[in-house]
């Protein structure tokens, strides 16, 4: 047998430990991930092309699939980041400096870089993204610096290579990066026809598939999904960041906002990260109808289902009650669809007809 029939072979192994099998989609870009599994395990630069860069809708498999080649690839240099953490970890180590005598932004995004990096030979990102202007030439240096040093980068991704950085506006910044991605790693689409996270049975179970959807207050439907309204006195003030945030309740690892306290505060991704450090499970109750929030506010509340589902967190939800599967708000198709798919894993409370 050889490499790379038995790198393939782990992701079957895999699939078959967990009692599913891998559909034509799946089964058609195992080439490609062997192919990049079989270089991360040589001591040698990763040769041209070797990378990959997984793109396609949600829940068709992207993150199984990388998981299952980060952890087949039995070496000891390897890091495994959604593109949330790595760039939260780069710009804290970028601007550390800043405003010291001698700080130039230039040396010290490659000092940066070289810390996180240092011997790598594989790295992993999910959910790789651009949607800030002021990220592209970062992420187009992070790029370049990995394709230099050989290291097999593998990504996943719900944007085509060439609709990263969508706004018309800002899209040729990116274009040096979208180059690179194009001519440098494999591109495949992973697009089967099945949407996993909508499946019963496969569905919920641990982490944020735990979570419901409690559409309305009542106290019989809390009670289904096991929640415990907090009291008055429980209410405090948290300050992940340079903001403070109101909280219902913060202990025995439960987060308890209210929508307004969070997603109508001037609240941020790098917030929700820093507290699901030590908190595991959140509840956001009085979530409004899909026209009673700002666009900001459904964009925060966007960001925070998607730091919960990344870190595996629980999150129940209580409010919502006219959602209808489309998920409310004005960012881009593609991310508005990932946050359905999402979303759509919560155990809805009460039932839809025909739901268990």
């Amino acid at each position: 047998m050889n490499a790379l029939q038995a790198a393939a072979d782990s992701f079957h192994l895999a699939a078959d430990g967990q009692g599913m099998d891998l559909d034509a989609a799946q089964l058609s870009v195992l080439p490609a991930l062997a192919r990049a599994a079989e270089a991360a395990r040589s001591p040698e630069p990763a040769p041209q092309n070797t990378s990959v860069y997984l793109w396609g809708p949600p829940g068709r498999g992207k993150t199984w699939l990388l998981d299952t080649l980060f952890d087949s690839v039995d070496i000891p240099d390897k890091r495994r980041l959604h593109f949330h953490d790595f760039f939260r970890e780069l710009h804290a180590l970028v601007f550390a400096g800043y405003g010291t005598p001698g700080y130039r932004q230039e040396s010290a995004f490659t000092a940066a870089l070289d810390r996180m990096l240092g011997t790598v030979r594989l790295l992993c990102f999910d959910e790789f993204h651009v949607t800030d202007p002021a990220d592209a030439a970062f992420i187009t240096r992070l790029l370049r610096t990995v394709l230099d040093r050989g290291i097999v980068l593998v990504a996943t991704s719900n944007y085509a290579p060439q609709e990263l950085l969508p706004d018309e506006m800002f899209h040729h910044l990116f274009e040096p990066g979208i180059a690179l991605i194009t001519g440098h790693l494999q591109v495949r689409e992973l697009n089967g026809e099945v949407d996993y996270r909508t499946v019963p049975g496969l569905r919920h179970g641990s982490g944020f598939a735990a979570g419901h959807h409690v559409r309305s207050g009542h106290a019989h439907l809390l009670a289904e999904a096991g929640l415990v309204p907090p009291r008055p006195q429980e209410t405090v003030r948290l300050a992940p960041g340079t903001r403070t945030l109101r909280a219902l309740r913060a202990g025995g690892g439960q987060l308890w906002f209210d929508f307004e306290d969070l997603c109508h505060a001037q609240s941020a991704t790098s917030d929700y990260l820093a507290l699901v450090q030590d908190h595991r499970h959140w509840v956001i109750s009085g979530v409004p109808d899909v026209d009673g929030a700002t666009a900001y506010g459904w964009q925060r509340f966007g960001n925070v289902v998607d730091v919960l589902y990344d870190a595996g967190c629980r999150l129940d939800v209580i409010g919502l009650a006219d959602y209808a599967g489309v998920f409310p708000g004005t960012a881009h198709p593609t991310d508005l669809a990932r946050l359905c798919s999402r979303f759509g894993m919560l155990q809805q409370l009460p039932a839809a007809a025909g739901q268990p």
